[in-house]
């Protein structure tokens, strides 16, 4: 029998010398990505998810009191203590206060030409749930709300409409009924749809003044990622009821576009792990074949060593030894590239990293290299090592 040491040296040599290094790399490739997308699968899916309120705003979820829809019904409004375990739910990465039906005033704008704005009443946070982008000078902060401010905030075609501009728009005081109002800001953002042609003021100076509905009759409550949404939505009724009386509680979502992201991110998962398969197959085919190769080519050696008393457990040993040191070449560089990626990743990403998840991956893909290697090469092997002796040595 073979020496452990010796089938190992000789194998290593074999794979140098027939230089296999395409079915290292495929093996390699398919490994880093099954690393990565293990490890931070989850991470990307959420990273991504954040980013998708500028596809529709499908994070964002309208929370609001229907009691309006119903005569003789009190006017309802959420309360703080309903906000704060709002806030506290798992998912939710943002809840904004809202004066649901707003105020519109008449204004004139510089070219002396009168427009009919309208105003909704808004608090600090509203500008992180939309993502809004600031075009002109700045938000609204807690300080104006909590000092019921007379400041407001314009959209960007509100602001070209009356001056403009953005960064004429900026100081100039607007005549709202009988109060005088400062632009402190100009914001754009792709979610703002028509309220872009409007105004917004901090939520508690809409409330005193009892403009709109004069309560906080809508919340926007955005989900960490898009994956929540769903379950966000059984939640967020049996939250509300549990703080306060809300019979005519209404939830929305952008339940379409949601259901398009979803389908999309199903099938671009779908040929990732397709994609890992696929590469993880060629590998395998690779060393079925290349072993297949090198039993042909290497016959009269097989035919040699069997006369001078090698055994068939040697010759399979052999073939087999070397196609597992293909497949385990392939799977750790495969792990050394992971690892590597998954490290730049979290950084780039800002999340921390499951050690323990890598390790069991990582420790998977070896296991899995090895299977690939046992797998490709044990056929031609056994064919080697079942070869005739007087066949093998007259083989030309």
């Amino acid at each position: 029998m073979i020496a452990m040491s010796d089938l190992v040296r000789v194998s290593l040599r074999q794979v140098v010398r027939q230089r296999g290094f395409g079915v290292i790399l495929s093996i390699a490739l398919g490994i880093t990505a099954f690393i990565v997308l293990s490890v931070l699968g989850r991470e990307i899916r959420y990273k991504v998810g954040q980013d998708m309120v500028l596809m529709g705003g499908v994070n964002v979820i309208r929370v609001f009191m229907d009691d309006s829809q119903y005569p003789g019904q009190p006017r309802r409004e959420f309360h703080d203590a309903t906000v704060d375990a709002l806030r506290a739910l798992p998912g939710v990465g943002l809840v904004s206060r809202n004066v649901r039906f707003g105020q519109s005033f008449a204004l004139r704008s510089s070219g002396e030409r009168s427009l009919n704005m309208y105003f909704i009443g808004v608090d600090q946070y509203f500008a992180d749930v939309y993502s809004l982008e600031l075009d002109a000078g700045r938000l609204l902060t807690t300080a104006d709300i909590d000092d019921r401010r007379r400041v407001c905030l314009l959209g960007r075609e509100a602001a070209r409409d009356l001056y403009g501009g953005a960064e004429s728009a900026l100081g100039k005081l607007l005549f709202l009924q009988k109060d005088v109002f400062e632009v402190v800001g100009v914001v754009s953002g792709v979610m703002l749809g028509a309220w872009s042609e409007g105004g917004f003021i901090p939520y508690t100076t809409m409330t005193d003044r009892n403009w709109g509905d004069g309560k906080i009759t809508r919340l926007f409550v955005r989900a960490i990622g898009w994956e929540d949404v769903p379950r966000l939505m059984r939640q967020i009724p049996e939250v509300v009821r549990e703080q306060q009386a809300a019979p005519y509680l209404v939830i929305q979502t952008q339940e379409e576009q949601l259901e398009r992201i979803k389908t999309t991110f199903l099938w671009v998962e779908a040929l990732l792990w397709l994609g890992i398969a696929a590469s993880l197959m060629l590998g395998g085919f690779g060393i079925w074949y290349g072993t297949f190769a090198a039993v042909r080519a290497r016959t009269r050696e097989v035919g040699l060593k069997k006369a001078m008393g090698g055994s068939d457990a040697d010759i399979l040993a052999q073939f087999l030894a070397e196609a597992l040191c293909k497949s385990v070449a392939g799977g750790i560089l495969g792990i050394v590239v992971g690892v590597a990626l998954v490290e730049i990743g979290s950084w780039s990403l800002g999340t921390g990293i499951s050690y323990g998840l890598l390790m069991v991956s990582s420790l998977g893909s070896i296991v899995f290299s090895g299977i690939i290697g046992v797998a490709g090469g044990l056929y031609p092997a056994i064919q080697a090592s079942r070869m005739d002796v007087v066949s093998a040595l007259r083989f030309e």
